[in-house]
């Protein structure tokens, strides 16, 4: 039988004093359509990321068990037609899901990769050229570079 992790999200309106209720009540749920090797983990209460149905924190629990895949669009169900406690549910197969990261390892190995340049020019990058790789720098005292820029000032632009 496959394994399956099932996620919710309790409201805010829900007090402190009635999760442990909630918890218990869906829990029975699982363990009466079959499930075994029930583990609960309360990751407790939250900020969400958006408001869902006008609530800005939530609490949190994960739910794992091993149950007949045939049972599982009854759990659905019953979790669905709950009173609106719980706001968000999630049930994955977590077989399926971990056959697809190792696919998914597989195709991204044979990925070639383009390395990435260490430093462009901005006016390269602009323009998209292809760029030399920069010179390496040169140490120079300072009378010789008195005189390369006597050198630049003085030589005839216009030719």
């Amino acid at each position: 039988m496959p394994q399956y992790e099932l996620m919710y999200l309790l409201g805010s309106h829900v007090a402190d004093s009635e999760v442990p209720n909630l918890t218990s009540q869906v829990l029975k749920f699982v363990e009466d359509f079959g499930a075994s090797d029930v583990k609960e983990t309360q990751l407790g209460k939250k900020k969400l990321a958006y408001p869902i149905k006008k609530t800005r924190n939530g609490h949190y629990v994960v739910v794992n068990f091993i149950m007949d895949s045939q049972k599982i669009n009854e759990l659905d169900a019953k979790i669905r037609t709950q009173d609106d406690k719980i706001i968000r549910y999630l049930i994955v197969n977590l077989d399926e899901h971990l056959k697809r990261a190792e696919k998914d390892k597989v195709v991204q190995s044979k990925i070639v990769r383009r390395p990435v340049p260490a430093v462009l020019p901005a006016t390269a990058i602009s323009k998209k050229e292809k760029v030399a790789a920069p010179e390496p720098l040169v140490e120079i005292n300072q009378e010789e570079l008195e005189k390369k820029i006597e050198e630049a000032l003085s030589e005839d632009l216009t030719k």
